[in-house]
């Protein structure tokens, strides 16, 4: 029996469209908008022209793409209170450390958000960036994802004082270089976290 999809509302279409702005590098054209999000072009040009009054959405000529006001709501999201702001000095000395692109990750709709980074290669900025999103395979990075990419992920979890888990550090090696020696730093590193949340 065929059942009869959900008609799309305003607000789903209007953050689908974010969302496809944010899948395509953060700036797309009209017709690969709407194709991308399986809306009408007439439908998607009406929502995107309301998100750009609304300075969530930028129009350059016939692109678009994120605004300022989109920016300005994504700064004040916290997975956790100061977890950003106290990640960010201890990946970039992780970076340094391990010599090697290093990420904070939370669990976010059943895939891993990559919440802040320190990246060492230009060409890990398409799969680490903040805001994207990882395939999780038990709160982990998935090892097919791993393998397909030619990466692998050392991972140490971030816990609070009462046990509680509310993310991961990860340093992201490439496949030739060995993960053994740097379980020892990454794990240092999420216990400093943790410690530094609970202070």
């Amino acid at each position: 029996m065929e059942t009869k999809r959900r008609p799309r509302s305003v607000l789903e279409g209007a953050f689908t469209l974010l969302d496809a702005l944010v899948r395509h590098q953060g700036e797309a054209g009209l017709t690969q908008l709407a194709n991308s999000c399986s809306i009408p072009k007439s439908t998607a040009y009406r929502l995107l022209e309301q998100l750009t009054a609304l300075e969530v959405v930028q129009r350059s000529e016939n692109r678009y793409r994120v605004g300022a006001q989109a920016f300005r709501l994504g700064q004040s999201w916290q997975p956790y209170p100061r977890l950003l702001e106290l990640a960010r000095g201890e990946l970039r000395r992780l970076a340094a450390a391990t010599r090697a692109s290093s990420v904070l990750a939370v669990p976010c709709d059943g895939r891993i958000l990559i919440a802040a980074a320190s990246l060492t290669r230009p060409e890990d900025g398409d799969l680490l960036r903040p805001g994207s999103t990882v395939p999780q395979r038990t709160g982990r990075f998935c090892p097919t994802w791993q393998a397909e990419h030619e990466l692998v992920a050392v991972e140490a979890a971030v816990r609070l004082p009462t046990g509680r888990t509310i993310g991961s550090l990860a340093t992201v090696l490439t496949v030739p270089r060995t993960p053994v020696t740097m379980s020892d730093t990454v794990a240092r590193a999420a216990r400093t976290l943790g410690a530094a949340l609970a202070g």
